[in-house]
């Protein structure tokens, strides 16, 4: 087989003239046919790769897939199978090897022929299961053929290598007929590593991350879109920590300090980056986690969300409609707060203000400024060089609020679970 364009068509079937039409619902069920496995790959290999390939469109949808192996079949949305020429009934017959590998039915079935050697993704070898599964089921859910370069659905197999992604063409036409992603996050956080480069260069390399109840994505900034593989559970990535409803996450780094907290509930969590964990205790033998009220006296808890402001060396503590500056090197809150918050960050427009109970706050490096989240919505904070472009705007001042997935895009909850007889 040609590692360069073969000459497969996947096929996409019953689908009439007009605009592309979409499944109503959100959750949607899949099953691989009992008479349907192919003999090419163990079962469970199989229904493996096929369920990779359905959470690689549920990593940029609101869309949930959930393997169905006991209801009636009649309730299964997408039901899936390997034949050889006339195969489960399906009026196309396949032609053996090479021309075509598949063909879907649009908001129906998915057939694999089985004359093909199809193989997992961690194969160079032969046709990638995967990458054929998930052209297909892009066919399932409404959508066409396209030319454009490196989509996966152009009509030609070209291979593509066993890490693959969907190309943005893909993400942005699959969000036209289901939307996209939306949803209020606990925490959002720059993580910071200074390294020193080759010439001894002090440098500064960071890291996106955003917590929603027991998961987390780390956000790609340059290739704007989440890691491919995310969510994970905080638990895996972040050791030693609580495993879901962070309040806050803080990074206190100067010349002389680099410090990293966990904040949730009335206590908070010191985390060690070079051994990657939680600390159980300090050098002088003091236990974690501790209360907020001992090693950040005078800030309330439990936390709306915290970020800190290096330039001043503050941490901004959110509380309610009110705001804690708490200066990290005299260990106190600043005599003159709290404050409101509509007063340490005031509207440029009147009324358009999140006012109070925030999900989440951070100061972005990538997009040098502050944010503040609140359900699907966020407020950009004026930079200095906004305050530069215009000398109107007063200190920390709040932009009109704006939709979270129109700046970070695919951070998408992805369910996966198989439905069996218990």
């Amino acid at each position: 087989m040609s590692t360069g364009r073969s000459v497969w068509h996947a096929t996409e079937i019953n689908k009439k003239g007009g605009a592309p039409r979409a499944f109503a619902k959100k959750t949607l069920s899949w099953r691989l046919l009992r008479e349907g496995y192919s003999g090419q790959l163990p079962e469970a290999q199989q229904r493996s790769v096929l369920r990779l390939a359905f959470r690689m469109w549920s990593e940029v949808t609101p869309l949930s897939f959930r393997e169905d192996l006991a209801g009636p079949g009649a309730t299964v949305d997408i039901k899936l199978g390997f034949g050889r020429g006339r195969h489960l009934g399906c009026p196309r017959v396949f032609d053996g090897i090479g021309q075509e590998f598949a063909h879907a039915w649009h908001l129906g079935d998915i057939h694999f022929d089985d004359d093909e050697h199809f193989t997992p993704p961690t194969s160079s070898m032969g046709v990638s299961l995967l990458q054929v599964a998930v052209h297909e089921i892009g066919h399932v859910l409404g959508l066409p053929h396209t030319y454009r370069t490196g989509s996966i659905m152009q009509p030609n197999y070209i291979p593509q290598g066993p890490a693959f992604e969907l190309d943005w063409s893909d993400r942005k036409a699959i969000q036209k007929l289901y939307g996209s992603c939306e949803g209020s996050f606990d925490t959002a956080f720059d993580w910071i590593r200074k390294e020193r480069n080759h010439r001894g260069e002090a440098t500064v390399r960071f890291s996106t991350y955003f917590f929603r109840n027991s998961w987390y994505w780390l956000y790609e900034n340059r290739n704007n879109r989440t890691r491919y593989g995310d969510p994970i559970p905080i638990l895996t990535g972040w050791h030693g920590v609580p495993a879901q409803g962070i309040d806050a996450v803080v990074h206190i780094w100067t010349w002389r300090r680099d410090e990293r907290y966990f904040f949730k509930g009335n206590q908070y969590w010191r985390y060690d980056s070079d051994r990657d964990q939680a600390l159980t205790e300090d050098e002088h033998g003091k236990g974690y986690p501790r209360l907020i009220s001992e090693g950040f006296p005078g800030v309330p808890s439990p936390l709306d969300t915290a970020f800190y402001d290096r330039r001043k060396q503050l941490i901004y503590f959110f509380k309610g409609s009110l705001v804690f500056a708490f200066d990290v090197n005299r260990n106190q809150v600043l005599s003159s707060y709290p404050k409101r918050m509509t007063e340490v960050f005031p509207a440029t427009e009147p009324g358009n203000h999140p006012l109070r109970n925030l999900d989440s706050a951070y100061y972005s490096y990538a997009h040098k400024s502050v944010f503040l989240f609140k359900g699907s919505a966020y407020w950009r904070v004026a930079s200095d060089g906004d305050r530069r472009r215009g000398a109107w705007l007063p200190p920390n001042s709040v932009f009109p609020k704006e939709p979270i997935s129109g700046k970070w895009f695919d951070v998408c909850d992805v369910h996966t679970s198989t439905l069996s007889m218990a």
